[in-house]
């Protein structure tokens, strides 16, 4: 409030100064025409004394606002391109984690594909090796069988031979006589076979 009414005091002065009386004549308006050197030198001072208050109180605060306002921007400015830079950064770095990842869900994929080959690999593996044995099994059990088989027959063989023989001959064989009938049938049965 001080700074404004000094500043229109100052601005006024040059007024107060200088007087104009409008029943003076023509020569003396000749003679008032020519500038009066303490008019002059009163309105100089006061000229630079407004052009000091207007320095003092106008131009260097407004300079100084504006060089703050300036500076601020500036600063402003320089945040937002670090920002920028960083959102820049930023952003490679999640394209980076987005690939690494794609890169990541690749590679399980293929091993999560790898371990379900390997698996139904095992699986066959396992499978044909479980056939082979019960192929294995059935073929012992067969041959078992085979064998049990030519024995009962062998033995049914045997006891008719013997009963036959003991119909032909009338009497009872010794083992031995009953051995060698046996060996004698078995050798003639495996002639005709082959």
């Amino acid at each position: 409030m001080k700074k404004k009414l000094l500043a229109f005091l100052l601005a006024s002065v040059p007024l107060f100064l200088t007087s104009c009386d409008a029943q003076e004549d023509i020569s003396e308006t000749i003679s008032n025409s020519i500038p009066n050197l303490y008019v002059t030198l009163a309105q100089l001072g006061a000229f630079i004394v407004m052009v000091l208050v207007v320095i003092f109180l106008g131009y260097k605060p407004i300079k100084k606002k504006l060089e703050a306002r300036k500076q601020h921007v500036e600063n402003e400015i320089k945040e937002t391109e670090k920002r920028l830079n960083d959102a820049e950064e930023a952003k490679k770095s999640a394209e980076a984690n987005i690939l690494a990842s794609k890169v990541e869900a690749n590679k399980i994929i293929e091993e999560a594909k790898d371990t379900a080959l390997q698996a139904s690999q095992k699986i066959k593996d396992d499978a044909l090796k479980e056939i082979e044995l019960k192929k294995k099994q059935n073929e012992v059990e067969l041959q078992q069988r085979k064998e049990r088989l030519e024995k009962q027959a062998h033995n049914h063989i045997l006891k008719a031979a013997i009963d036959t023989s003991k119909e032909i001959l009338g009497r009872e064989l010794t083992q031995e006589d009953n051995d060698k009938l046996v060996d004698d049938f078995l050798s003639e049965m495996n002639k005709q076979d082959k």
